[in-house]
């Protein structure tokens, strides 16, 4: 039975959406299965006056969401770096809401193997800021569609030394790769939420984004005598920068849990 409940719960479309992503392991099958029980299970022995079902709170003014993607990524794999996302949503009226969402990450690695050595940084930052209508469709699923800017910069930093090849040469040779790339994006959304309780409210999107923005990408190449404290001397540097601008389709943007009050 509740087998049952869950798939007359949930629209055949989001099912293909989310069985597509299986196949493209972005979403674990067992993770899957566990979201579906909880809502099958809430909705089959939530003891609620239905009357008081609807997603349409009229006491909450701010809901607070988090995207599990980050927690998800790192059961599904260890090397997975997904950033930290929150949304903070602010009520209008009944079926409008103005929305903001954060998100980042920093990540550093060190790697020393005798006389070679490797450091990688990310730091991956933005912001954007939306607008939402929401249109009910059954007592706890709603729908909802809207507009979002956002802007985002990415750094990515690698530096590789190691010893000169020529082994008469005493000295260290440094590889410094440094990536940079800002956008801005105009995105039309559009989403599912279902209501596990009074307050919780699980909830995923997809987006159509609009970008433009710079890349700068820069390598030099430098020595470095082995005594100890002496500095780099550069040898070469040659980058380049890029325009970019396109369009990107995010059919799967991560699940939130939100939280009204």
């Amino acid at each position: 039975m509740v087998g049952l409940l869950i798939f007359n719960l949930i629209p055949e479309f989001l099912l293909t959406l989310n069985f597509k992503m299986i196949k493209s392991r972005m979403i674990h099958p067992k993770i899957l299965l566990l979201l579906f029980f909880i809502m099958g299970y809430t909705a089959a022995f939530a003891q609620n006056d239905p009357s008081k079902w609807s997603l349409l709170d009229t006491t909450s003014r701010y809901e607070l969401g988090l995207n599990t993607n980050f927690a998800f990524d790192q059961l599904m794999d260890q090397n997975q770096r997904a950033p930290l996302e929150l949304m903070l949503r602010k009520k209008i009226h009944d079926q409008n809401r103005l929305r903001l969402r954060v998100f980042g990450m920093v990540s550093r690695a060190k790697k020393i193997e005798g006389d070679f050595t490797n450091i990688d940084r990310i730091g991956n930052f933005g912001l954007a800021v939306g607008y939402e209508w929401i249109k009910p469709l059954t007592k706890r699923w709603e729908g909802y569609y809207g507009m979002e800017l956002e802007g985002r910069k990415m750094d990515r930093r690698s530096i590789f030394e190691q010893p000169d090849t020529d082994p008469e040469e005493d000295y260290f040779e440094s590889q410094d790769q440094y990536d940079r790339e800002i956008r801005l994006s105009v995105s039309p959304l559009a989403g599912l939420r279902f209501r596990l309780s009074a307050r919780l409210l699980l909830s995923t999107e997809f987006r159509l984004s609009a970008y433009m923005g710079e890349q700068q990408y820069t390598e030099r190449i430098s020595i470095r005598a082995k005594e100890e404290g002496s500095q780099n001397q550069i040898q070469s540097t040659e980058g380049y920068t890029l325009k970019l601008n396109g369009l990107r389709f995010q059919p799967y943007t991560g699940i939130f849990l939100n939280y009204r009050f």
